[in-house]
C-alpha cells in the first residue's frame, strides 16, 4: 500500500520528518499484517488474541500519563515532532483490524487488510502529533485515491492534489507519486468506460462516449505546468532526481496527434504492461527519493489547528 504523504493542504506527517516515517509506516504495516493473520478463528490465535487485548488497558492508561506528563514539558516538544512517541500512540490507537470470517481467498484477505488500514493512512496525512486538519469524510470511499494507495507498492509515496505555493499564490496540481527511482506527475482520466479521447495541440480535446461528443481543456496543459513546478523546485534545492509525465486513461482509449513528446500516454491497450511493471518495482526507499519527497512538501501550502489535547 503505497504512502500517502500529501493530501490537498492538509497538514501531514511527513512534512514533520520525511525521513523517519516512511520507514516507520512500512514497519508497523509489517507488524499488524502479522496480526491480522492471527485473527484467524483457530484456538491457538484465539489464544494469543486474547492476551494481547488484556494487555491493551495497561498500556492505554501508560499512554494517557505520558501525554499529560508531556503537556507539562514544553521542552520535549521538538521530540514530538520527530516522531518520539508516534510508535506508542499508532500501534495502540490507529489499527482496527477486521476479523477474519469464514474461509477468505488470500486476495480477499489482503483487501480487508487494506481498507482497515485506510484509517490510519488518512489520519497520518491529515495530523500531526500537535496539529491537526479538519479531513473530509469523503476520502475514505473516493475511489482514485484508493486506487493509487491500494494498488501500489509501500515504497511509492503519493501526493494526492497538493496545493503548492507558487510565488506565493496556490497552485492544485493532480497526482505525484514519488518512487524510489523517479517522480511520475499524473494527471489521470475518469472518464466513461471504453471512451476515445482526441487530442491535438489545440486547447480543446473531443472525448466520444458512445453516441455523443463533448469537449474537455486539453489535460496536457495542466499536465506540463505541474511537471514545471516540480522541475523548478528540485532545481532550486539542487536535488537531481527524474520526471516523467503520464497521461493515464486505464479503461478508455486516448488517440494524440501532433501532441507534446515528452508525455507518455497510457490507455487501455497498454494500460496493464505499464500497470504490471509499477507493481513489480521491488526497489527500498532511498535518500534521494526522501529528499526529494521533502522539498516537495517545504513547498506545499497546509491549513491546520492546534489539536484539542495540547490546548
Amino acid at each position: 500500500m503505497a504512502q500517502l504523504i500529501k493530501l490537498q493542504d492538509y497538514i501531514s506527517r511527513y512534512e514533520v520528518d520525511v525521513y523517519r516515517y516512511p520507514s516507520q509506516y512500512m514497519r508497523l504495516k509489517k507488524q499488524q499484517w502479522n496480526t491480522f493473520l492471527l485473527k484467524e478463528p483457530d484456538p491457538q490465535s484465539e489464544t494469543e488474541l486474547s492476551s494481547l487485548q488484556e494487555e491493551e488497558p495497561l498500556k492505554q492508561n501508560k499512554l494517557t500519563a505520558l501525554f499529560q506528563s508531556l503537556k507539562k514539558k514544553p521542552e520535549v516538544e521538538e521530540e514530538l515532532h520527530i516522531g518520539k512517541v508516534v510508535k506508542s500512540e499508532e500501534e495502540l490507537d490507529e489499527w482496527e483490524l477486521p476479523k477474519l470470517l469464514g474461509d477468505r481467498s488470500p486476495e480477499e484477505k489482503k483487501q480487508l487488510f487494506l481498507n482497515a488500514i485506510l484509517p490510519l493512512q488518512l489520519k497520518w496525512a491529515s495530523s500531526t502529533i500537535r496539529e491537526m486538519s479538519y479531513l473530509q469524510k469523503n476520502y475514505k470511499r473516493e475511489s482514485t485515491l484508493l486506487y493509487f494507495l491500494q494498488r501500489f507498492p509501500d515504497t511509492y509515496l503519493v501526493m494526492y492534489k497538493p496545493i503548492f505555493l507558487v510565488k506565493q499564490a496556490p497552485v492544485e496540481l493532480e497526482v505525484i507519486l514519488i518512487t524510489p527511482a523517479e517522480i511520475i506527475a499524473i494527471t489521470y482520466m475518469e472518464e466513461e468506460q471504453n471512451s476515445v479521447v482526441l487530442g491535438n495541440n489545440e486547447r480543446f480535446w473531443a472525448i466520444r462516449e458512445k453516441e455523443k461528443e463533448r469537449k474537455i481543456v486539453n489535460p496536457t496543459i495542466s499536465l506540463n505546468r505541474m511537471g514545471s513546478i516540480i522541475k523548478n523546485i528540485l532545481a532550486y534545492h539542487d536535488v537531481d532526481f527524474p520526471i516523467t509525465k503520464v497521461l493515464l486513461h486505464h479503461n478508455g482509449y486516448i488517440d494524440i496527434t501532433d501532441g507534446p513528446s515528452d508525455i507518455h500516454v497510457i490507455d487501455k491497450r497498454g494500460y496493464e504492461s505499464w500497470f504490471e511493471k509499477m507493481r513489480a518495482n521491488k526497489l527500498p526507499l532511498k535518500h534521494n527519493q526522501l529528499k526529494a519527497a521533502g522539498v516537495l512538501l517545504s513547498h506545499c501550502q497546509s491549513t491546520y489547528v492546534e489539536r484539542p489535547e495540547w490546548k
